[in-house]
């Protein structure tokens, strides 16, 4: 007896799992609590792209540990970043608006499931 593996769809098992691949290194970027708090505060302030430099200072952080968690978010293309004068400035990736939400959305539950304990 022979067996097509399909998930969800007619999308061959393979194509998902690339998919699902995906998912899991832009969810493995988002699992430290700096890259957390750099996307809030980068989805507060939508229409403006924020240097590293005023990122570390509102954070309280080190410009070296900001570009780390910016790099790891720019590499999972949750942020898009704009070089100019010698500087850079962060911004959330419009191919990525989703991220800001799903973020929200799970602290808002985390925060409604604490007021239930």
């Amino acid at each position: 007896m022979s067996m097509s593996i399909f998930a969800y769809s007619n999308t061959p098992m393979k194509l998902i799992d690339e998919t699902t691949q995906k998912t899991a290194e832009v969810l493995k970027s988002l699992g430290h609590s700096t890259r957390i708090e750099i996307l809030r505060l980068l989805s507060t302030e939508r229409n403006r792209k924020i240097p590293v430099k005023e990122i570390s200072e509102r954070l309280g952080l080190t410009q070296s540990e900001t570009s780390r968690h910016l790099i790891a978010l720019k590499n999972a293309s949750i942020l898009s970043c704009l070089k100019e004068s010698g500087s850079s400035y962060y911004s959330v990736s419009n191919r990525n608006q989703v991220i800001p939400c799903l973020v929200s959305c799970l602290i808002k539950e985390i925060t409604v499931n604490e007021k239930k304990r």
